[in-house]
C-alpha cells in the first residue's frame, strides 16, 4: 500500500512579506504541493494563499492530516523545534526552547528538513556542534556557505532565492544623474560610513536611494543630492529598482557575519537590471563573478567605491549593458520557483508516492 507524503512548512513570523525569499519559497511550495500545511510561532497577516495555524496547533494537525515531513529555514529555528538549542552556558541567536515539538516529532516518526542559510543563529563563531546535530536530525540539510558545506558533505548546494516573475528586468534610461540605491536594515555591518564618505565626493551626475531605517545617520551626508525613503514594501522597492542603475552593497564580514552574498536585496535589484557593486565578504564566487558580473569592492574602502563609481560613470553605456547580461544570469541561478522545485524533488525524492 503506497504511503503519501504530506509536508508541513514551520516558520517563526509568517507570512510576512518583509522576510523576503522565506515568503516566496513558500508561496511556490503552495503553488507545488497544494496539500503543504503552514505553521508559525507568530502568524501574521500579509496576504497568502493558504491558512497559517498557529505552531500550538501541529500535533492536532499531525494527527488529522497525517503529516509526514516539516521543513523550515535557519539554523535556530530547526535547533528550536528540536528542544536543543542550548549547550552549556551557550545559545544560538533566536533559538527558543518553547518552541518544541520534539516530541511529536519523535512519536509520529517525523521526517525534518531544513535550509542553512547565514543568519538566523548561523555564523563563523557558531560551534561545529550545533551544524552537526542539525545534520545528524535532518535527512535533508540544504545550503549556499562553506560553514555548513565543509562540515556536512552531503549538504546540497541552493543558492538564494528571488521571485524572479515579480523582480522582472526592465532597461534603464540612459540619463543622468545616475540613480545609485542602498536597500539594508541598520546595522554595523552594512557599512553605511563607507557609503556615505563615498557618496560625499561624488559629483551632481549622481543621485542616491536611501532605503531602510537610517534616518539617525543621515546628518552625515554633506552631499544633498539624496533621496530617504524609509522602509519600503515589495511593490515600492520593485519600482524603485526600476528606476535606479547601480546598486550598492557595502557589507563587511564581521564576527556575526550574517548576510550571504549576494544579499537578497541585491538580487533583487540585479534582476531588475541595476548593476551591482558590491564587497564580498565571504569571498563567494559560486553565483557571480567580479568584473564578468559585478563590481567588487573592498570592505571598509570608500576610495575604491568612489573611483568605481566614476568608471561607471566613464563608461555608463558599457556598464549598463553588463547589468542586463547579470540580470539574465540571476533570473535563472535564484529564481524562486526553479530552486523550490528541486528543494521539493529532494524532500520527497524516495517518496513511494
Amino acid at each position: 500500500m503506497k504511503h503519501k507524503r504530506c509536508l508541513a512548512v514551520i516558520d517563526t513570523k509568517f507570512p510576512w512579506m518583509m522576510s523576503g525569499f522565506r515568503y516566496w519559497e513558500n508561496y511556490y511550495i503552495k503553488q507545488e504541493r497544494p496539500d503543504t500545511f503552514f505553521f508559525a510561532v507568530q502568524p501574521h497577516t500579509d496576504p497568502f494563499p493558504a491558512k497559517v495555524y498557529h505552531l500550538s496547533e501541529f500535533e492536532n494537525m499531525v494527527v488529522k492530516h497525517g503529516i509526514t515531513d516539516v521543513y523550515c529555514v535557519f539554523l535556530n529555528l530547526m535547533l528550536s523545534l528540536l528542544g536543543e538549542n542550548v549547550m552549556g552556558n551557550e545559545k544560538v541567536p533566536g533559538s527558543n526552547s518553547l518552541w518544541s515539538i520534539r516530541e511529536t516529532i519523535e512519536k509520529y516518526n517525523l521526517q525534518l528538513h531544513t535550509t542553512l542559510y547565514p543568519g538566523g543563529g548561523l555564523d563563523p563563531s557558531t560551534p561545529k556542534e550545533y551544524i552537526v546535530r542539525a545534520g545528524r536530525s535532518c535527512r535533508t540539510i540544504f545550503t549556499n556557505i562553506n560553514e555548513v558545506s565543509n562540515i556536512l558533505p552531503n549538504s546540497i548546494f541552493i543558492p538564494g532565492m528571488i521571485n524572479s516573475k515579480f523582480y522582472t528586468m526592465q532597461e534603464k534610461q540612459s540619463e543622468y544623474p545616475i540613480e545609485l540605491v542602498f536597500c539594508a536594515d541598520n546595522a554595523i555591518r552594512k557599512g553605511f560610513p563607507t557609503l556615505v564618505h563615498a557618496f560625499n565626493r561624488l559629483s551632481d551626475e549622481f543621485h542616491l536611494h536611501i532605503v531602510g531605517n537610517w534616518s539617525k545617520e543621515l546628518y552625515s551626508l554633506t552631499n544633498q543630492n539624496f533621496t530617504y525613503h524609509g522602509a519600503l514594501n515589495p511593490l515600492q522597492l520593485r519600482q524603485l529598482y526600476k528606476e535606479c542603475h547601480v546598486f550598492i552593497s557595502c557589507s563587511t564580514q564581521d564576527k556575526f557575519a550574517l548576510d550571504g552574498f549576494p544579499t537578497t536585496a541585491a538580487g533583487e535589484a540585479m534582476a531588475t537590471g541595476c548593476v551591482l557593486i558590491s564587497t564580498n565578504a565571504r569571498n563567494d564566487e559560486r553565483i557571480i563573478e567580479n568584473v564578468q558580473d559585478y563590481y567588487e569592492i573592498e570592505e571598509d574602502n570608500p576610495e575604491m567605491l568612489y573611483k568605481t563609481l566614476n568608471a561607471v560613470l566613464d563608461n555608463f553605456p558599457a556598464v549598463q549593458q553588463m547589468g542586463y547580461n547579470a540580470a539574465k544570469k540571476i533570473q535563472s541561478l535564484l529564481d524562486a520557483e526553479m530552486n523550490v522545485k528541486m528543494k521539493l524533488e529532494f524532500i520527497f525524492s524516495d517518496s513511494q508516492e
